[in-house]
């Protein structure tokens, strides 16, 4: 009983006092507070650079997308009509812009009845605007624009064609922002 109470007696620990307290604190190994709040807030922030850089980067590049995705949004236009006849040298094709921004037309389809596709490219087309006869590169808001195709390439032996008489071609037209419009005709004699 004798050794419990000695063991009892004499903590493994000395108890501080408030006179030995500012003497063990000073003895620690050990960084302060302040030190340690210093440090963590630094390895932080430059933990936190690299995700805010790609953060921003990928921001920008969601405004770019949202602001050409409105523009196309709001770009809309008709084919109103096409005159393509049987044995047909010329094709004039009317597109209207009924969308709020100014169009520029970029590609022509022609899709043949036997699923043939001809494709025409802004150099291979006039285009004017048919209430002044002047030519003309874009639409406005509600404006019209004549296409004209002079050269049919390999549509024109598709047209002279007896068997294609009375058969459905399609037209699509297509602007800059690939915004399209489409236009059904029968080829009559």
């Amino acid at each position: 009983m004798l050794l419990s109470l000695e063991i009892s007696e004499k903590p493994s620990r000395p108890c501080y006092g408030q006179r030995n307290l500012g003497t063990a604190l000073r003895n620690k190994k050990a960084l302060s507070p302040i030190f340690a709040t210093l440090i963590i807030l630094a390895v932080v922030t430059v933990m936190f650079i690299p995700v805010f850089i790609w953060a921003t980067s990928v921001t920008s590049q969601n405004q770019d997308e949202w602001r050409l995705s409105g523009t196309i949004a709001t770009e809309r236009i008709v084919v109103e009509e096409v005159n393509l006849k049987f044995q047909a040298t010329l094709c004039s094709i009317y597109v209207r812009n009924i969308g709020k921004t100014t169009v520029l037309i970029n590609d022509l389809l022609v899709i043949t009845p036997s699923g043939i596709v001809i494709t025409f490219n802004a150099n291979e087309f006039s285009t004017r605007n048919p209430a002044n006869g002047n030519a003309d590169d874009s639409i406005t808001q509600g404006g019209l624009l004549e296409i004209r195709i002079t050269d049919l390439k390999g549509l024109g032996p598709i047209v002279n064609l007896p068997e294609n008489r009375d058969k459905l071609f399609t037209v699509k037209v297509f602007t800059t922002r690939g915004v399209g419009g489409e236009y059904q005709i029968v080829l009559e004699v």
